[in-house]
């Protein structure tokens, strides 16, 4: 058996933050970026909102890669509940969680980690 936090690979991670996501998305509900990181098992609260765009952003453009509704919508700051500077490419927020909230997240296969890392590699690129 495979634990995540076995793994450093920064893929890895976002997988992780993707199944937790769906999750959310199912439970109709947003996470803060420091609930995220406490569920990933980091203890540090340095580890919130600057450190998990890193995390969570190959999951970003792996869903505007594949036109699907931005999941990471749902992840927002413990100060303002929006979501972080650059992690959303709409500022219609509400109507973007709402279309997270709505789709069938679980009739998809989810991404692999070789996925995110070309997704977050071809985003970073444009």
């Amino acid at each position: 058996m495979k634990y995540f936090g076995e793994h450093s690979k920064l893929a890895a991670r976002a997988l992780q933050c993707y199944l937790i996501l769906i999750g959310c998305a199912a439970r109709r509900e947003t996470i803060t970026y420091s609930m995220l990181s406490e569920k990933l098992g980091y203890t540090s609260p340095n580890h919130a909102a600057g450190v998990m765009g890193g995390h969570i952003g190959p999951i970003m453009f792996w869903c505007q890669q594949n036109n699907l509704p931005p999941l990471t919508s749902l992840v927002v700051r413990d100060d303002t509940g929006l979501p972080g500077e650059g992690l959303t490419a709409s500022r219609d927020f509400p109507a973007d969680q709402q279309k997270v909230f709505k789709f069938d997240w679980f009739s998809i296969f989810p991404p692999t980690m070789e996925e995110l890392e070309v997704a977050a590699r071809v985003g970073r690129a444009a």
